[in-house]
């Protein structure tokens, strides 16, 4: 699908192509989401470009992710989305010449739609980058919010419970692996855009106007990985937590069928001893002989039993 936006008076507003002059000087975002082969062929015949494909933009290397030439400055970005319930990565790619930052999104990304509903660039936002800077804003203020919710799920379910059941510490174990899981996306998307700044700076890519927006962006960043150390460090110190726990769980378990078997071995030895088919066994002649045996095998159990009490083994 193609969304064109012209850019003015730092705002966005939705156009139809028909009503875009050729011989224009006016600024366009041209955003294109999930586009089809019609829709990229008729921007490439249009500004005699070639858009990347979606193999292209999932390439990490550093010079895959920012590079300038003939047509314009290349970025690529992770975006990330949680309409699903867990977190999901979306590739995009822009292209960003004087008078037209054309975009391509793969998926759900909610920094696209945010923009789109929003339609405000803020302050110095009459240029194409201006698009641009704004989308990376709210990208990272949707990062923010996901470290935020991670540490509010930490803090407010995660306290120690004396007694709690195999079944519950599964439960939490899951959800740890689940935050683990989602907190690795954001800190992967959170370093892709770091690489991608650091290249926007290194070129000198953005109009001296953006800068103060771009200088407080960076900085924000570097304090959100910071702060992504700190929840890794959190969950970590949990996962160990519970892990100690099941591990407890699974050697009290152990020691009560060592306990058990211990208990039963002697009157088992009894029994067996008795068990054997020998001609001269004075006792089996005897009346007395079997209920001195039981009595035997039973307190052959009891005082095992008895003695790990008093040792607090049990």
């Amino acid at each position: 699908m193609l969304n064109i936006h012209r850019i003015a008076k730092g705002r966005i507003e939705p156009v139809n192509a028909e009503d875009i002059d050729p011989d224009s000087r006016e600024n366009y975002w041209l955003d294109l989401q999930d586009p089809s082969e019609t829709d990229r062929a008729r921007i490439e015949r249009a500004r005699q470009i070639h858009l990347p494909l979606i193999t292209d933009v999932k390439e990490i290397e550093a010079t895959s992710r920012f590079f300038i030439d003939d047509a314009g400055m290349h970025l690529r970005v992770w975006f990330l989305d949680q309409s699903g319930g867990t977190l999901v990565r979306h590739p995009a790619a822009f292209l960003l010449s004087k008078n037209c930052l054309i975009s391509i999104a793969w998926g759900r990304v909610t920094a696209f739609e945010a923009l789109r509903s929003r339609r405000k660039l803020g302050r110095q936002g009459a240029q194409p980058s201006a698009v641009l800077v704004k989308l990376l804003e709210i990208h990272l203020d949707e990062m923010a919010d996901y470290l935020e919710s991670f540490y509010d799920e930490i803090e407010g379910h995660w306290h120690w419970k004396e007694g709690a059941t195999e079944e519950e510490l599964d439960r939490q174990l899951k959800l740890i692996v689940q935050l683990e899981s989602d907190k690795h996306k954001v800190r992967f998307a959170l370093m892709d855009l770091q690489q991608a700044l650091a290249g926007l700076r290194r070129e000198e890519a953005l109009p001296k106007s953006l800068m103060p927006r771009f200088t407080s962006l960076q900085r924000d960043l570097d304090s959100l990985l910071v702060h992504s150390d700190f929840v890794s460090e959190k969950l970590d110190f949990l996962m160990s937590m519970l892990v100690s726990r099941l591990t407890l769980i699974d050697n009290r378990v152990s020691k009560i069928l060592s306990v058990v078997a211990l208990v039963f071995l002697p009157p088992t030895l009894i029994g067996s001893i008795y068990g054997m088919n020998f001609h001269h066994m004075p006792e089996l002649d005897k009346p007395w002989a079997y209920p001195v045996v039981l009595v035997l095998m039973l307190l052959s159990a009891i005082v095992p039993y008895l003695v790990f009490k008093w040792k607090r083994w049990l």
